[in-house]
């Protein structure tokens, strides 16, 4: 717990608390335990203060006083990020009540708070026959995953999820509400699509939605314990994905066997291989597309079938769960060819455990259908996206946690020279400093622009920070 005296006096911290309707936790209040925690149990902060407005008047308000008292700014959406941008030692200003999903069926259209879960959206969407692309975990939060770019199940047909705002509503550092679109304020609507957190917090976001209902969707597992195995299972898994029709989004995962009922007891704690599938369209046409990735070789369980979009968020509940300490890391890859694949394989196999996570996503599609200048997200040519991630049970202690994190550098230590960039909603622990992996230069400098602008002092800094001292900045008018 942060023992430091607060740096606020008692009439002013009255003031803020009757500004949020009481909705302020302070170390020592009964809810604080319950609130100060994030998805990634590796990451322990106090916060001095949570925070928990209901609009965006009251965001602003947070921002003005903690602006006013010292206080840093922290803030959370979701709490999913690997990094732990969701919590630290100043203000955190928690966005879980700005949670409304209104939809429009009519227009195709939906306005969406920051708070809500992408699991809530894909419910209330769902019930028009909606979705929109977005991530695949239930209980990740709009915002968070919003404001870094938004890969998910629907990537390859309709493109990141960024793509698909038209419209937002933020509050910058200097505690003003502005809104922001293709034709007001341009360039801050350029870099809050992508740029994350650095130029605002965004309160609300205009998105058009797309067609949803059942697609074909679920998994196939395979025995991968044989090294020759895998590879083969990896390449004919990575040529079939990337070659298929945008309506098919896939990702492929290695894990070590769970002791599940399709799992034979020999195959417990080994690794098998995982391929998730979700095809937007004519269900009998997407049977037909899939069918390949289901004959890989002898399957250890086959789910894929037609299913309402929003079931397929169960495929990653695991790894939505509280609990677990996480270390990954990540990279975008412009190909997988066999050396690549060589040395995942060759690594992943002499450390998996359970909480190993090697996830691989094949892109493309729409997303790559969008120039890399129109957002802040400018990875738009990548062939994949890797993810390594271990996890280790909170409980089992700094063992467990520095086994987890050894593996991860390991493996991706092994592959890396395969691929660049990051992606900085995977951004994790380690990443420290990896800012113009995720921004490319010409975008980390267009970055720095409308920063120096909105957010000359660095007030929204917990986050994949871009650092003024170290950009070429050109200054860039709301107008321009």
């Amino acid at each position: 717990m942060n023992e430091q005296p607060l740096p606020v006096d008692a009439a002013a911290l009255a003031r803020f608390h009757a500004d949020l309707g009481g909705h302020v936790l302070l170390p020592g209040d009964a809810a604080y335990e319950a609130r100060r925690g994030v998805w990634n149990a590796a990451v322990r902060s106090s916060p001095r203060l949570i925070a928990r407005p209901a609009d965006a008047r009251e965001v602003a308000s947070c921002v003005r006083f903690a602006r006013a008292h010292g206080l840093p700014v922290v803030v959370r959406s979701g709490g999913h990020s690997p990094a732990g941008y969701g919590t630290g030692d100043g203000l955190v200003i928690d966005l879980s009540r700005l949670n409304a999903v209104q939809v429009d069926p009519l227009s195709r259209t939906a306005r969406l708070q920051p708070g809500a879960t992408w699991g809530e959206v894909a419910v209330a969407l769902h019930r028009f026959g909606l979705a929109l692309t977005a991530g695949d975990t239930a209980t990740v939060g709009v915002g968070g995953l919003l404001q870094g770019g938004g890969i998910g199940w629907f990537v390859r047909k309709h493109g990141l999820a960024i793509d698909r705002v038209t419209a937002v509503e933020v509050v910058t550092s200097d505690g003003e509400v502005r809104r922001a679109s293709a034709t007001v304020d341009s360039e801050l609507f350029w870099a809050v699509r992508g740029g994350g957190a650095n130029v605002g917090i965004v309160t609300t976001f205009d998105v058009k939605v797309h067609e949803g209902g059942t697609v074909v969707g679920g998994a196939v597992f395979y025995d991968a314990a044989d090294a020759n195995v895998a590879r083969s299972l990896l390449r004919r898994y990575a040529d079939y994905a990337r070659s298929a029709p945008d309506e098919l989004t896939t990702q492929a995962i290695l894990i070590a066997a769970p002791p599940a009922p399709f799992v034979p007891a020999e195959l417990i704690g080994k690794p098998i291989l995982g391929v998730m599938v979700c095809y937007s369209g004519n269900l009998a046409e997407g049977e037909r597309i899939v069918e390949p990735l289901r004959r890989l070789a002898e399957p250890l369980m086959d789910s894929v079938g037609p299913t309402p979009y929003p079931d397929l968020f169960r495929l990653h509940e695991v790894g939505g769960r509280l609990g677990f300490r996480h270390h990954a890391r990540s990279q975008f890859m412009a190909d997988l060819g066999d050396e690549a694949i060589e040395a995942l394989v060759t690594r992943i196999l002499s450390v998996v455990q359970p909480g190993t996570l090697v996830q691989l996503r094949a892109l493309g599609g729409a997303m790559s259908r969008v120039a890399a200048s129109d957002t802040a997200f400018a990875h738009r040519d990548a062939a994949f996206l890797l993810l390594v991630d271990h996890m280790s049970p909170d409980d089992a202690g700094d063992a467990a946690e520095r086994q987890a994190r050894d593996a991860t550098e390991f493996v991706f230590e092994g592959v890396r020279a395969f691929g660049s960039g990051a992606y900085g909603n995977f951004v994790g622990l380690a990443d420290a400093g990896r800012a113009r992996a995720v921004f490319p230069d010409v975008t980390f400098d267009r970055l720095a622009a409308v920063k120096t602008r909105v957010d000359p002092d660095n007030v929204l800094r917990r986050n994949v920070n871009v650092t003024l001292a170290s950009a070429n900045v050109a200054l860039v008018s709301a107008d321009d």
